[in-house]
């Protein structure tokens, strides 16, 4: 069951062309619930898209923390509950859960700050405040953030370490009613490249699958650095900052190609995964030692 008073704020299911190779929603998507789930909160609160134009007022997010507990599949339901636990003069931080109702199993939790271009209207604080809770323990971030990745220009990611994993065009179709690039194209642009970026760390991908190996994300963050629009050129760049015996910290750093700004950047920690067994791998000797070649120099 959902935390008490969270607020039901989003109510979908999954559809076949949302899963990935392993059959499962792909990571993109959370986002997207977080996303949606956060403009229903706001419309809760009397400053849906129709009030925030009517007050000149323009939100976006800044950073988005999820993690991910448990799969959801081809037709299950999906439920998301919402609650604010911080309220400032023009940032909002969300905490929602999302879960499968049939069963009431958590599936995801996400953390979303949410920054205005004025100060919030006092009747949304007022009402914001008066069903903020505080966020549930073991919710913090756990492998990724610490410490925050530091910025890094465009001219200076190969000599990171960082490598391209992904080159493509900003779509109408991938932009919000303002026009902006949605959070959830831009996490969908990193899970488009993970099989090149895999396969960079020496892990073949088509042989894994077809030996029935998988990969799987268990935490993102995500800091939203600067907007982008139809018609931008995006490049990522990507590469890995750690690595354990059964994780990899991935990071990915998204310019825009043609004026070189720095517009996101996000964390990830990866897993190889058995699908027959059900089962997290570990890395050999010989993967760690292929690994620790390719750790990326953010912090020299």
């Amino acid at each position: 069951m959902p935390t008490p008073l969270l607020l039901p704020t989003l109510t979908t299911s999954v559809n076949t062309w949302q899963c990935d190779e392993n059959d499962h929603l792909n990571v993109q998507f959370y986002t997207e619930f977080a996303h949606e789930a956060s403009a229903h909160l706001l419309h809760r609160f009397g400053l849906g898209p129709r009030a925030q134009r009517a007050a000149g007022i323009a939100v976006h997010a800044n950073e988005d923390h999820i993690r991910y507990l448990r799969e959801f599949r081809i037709v299950e339901a999906v439920e998301v509950h919402s609650a604010p636990v911080e309220v400032g003069d023009r940032s909002l931080v969300v905490y929602h859960e999302i879960r499968n109702p049939a069963d009431g199993a958590l599936a995801a939790t996400a953390r979303r700050r949410i920054e205005s271009s004025k100060p919030w209207p006092d009747a949304f604080r007022s009402h914001a405040e008066a069903s903020r809770i505080e966020m549930p323990k073991g919710i913090e971030p756990r492998s990724v953030g610490k410490p925050p990745l530091p910025p890094v220009k465009l001219a200076d990611a190969e000599r990171i370490g960082l490598i391209a994993v992904g080159r493509t065009v900003i779509k109408p179709a991938e932009c919000d009613e303002n026009g902006l690039f949605l959070p959830r194209h831009m996490f969908g642009r990193y899970s488009d490249a993970a099989p090149m970026l895999w396969n960079h760390f020496g892990f073949d991908r088509t042989a894994m699958q077809d030996r029935g190996e998988g990969t799987v994300i268990v935490e993102t963050l995500h800091t939203y650095r600067a907007w982008l629009q139809a018609g931008h050129l995006l490049v990522i760049m990507s590469g890995l900052a750690d690595f354990a015996d059964k994780t990899l910290k991935l990071v990915h750093y998204a310019f825009d190609a043609e004026s070189g700004t720095l517009a996101a950047t996000a964390e990830g920690i990866a897993l190889k995964f058995d699908q027959k067994a059900r089962a997290v791998m570990a890395f050999s000797a010989e993967d760690k030692a292929r690994l620790a070649e390719l750790k990326l120099r953010l912090f020299a």
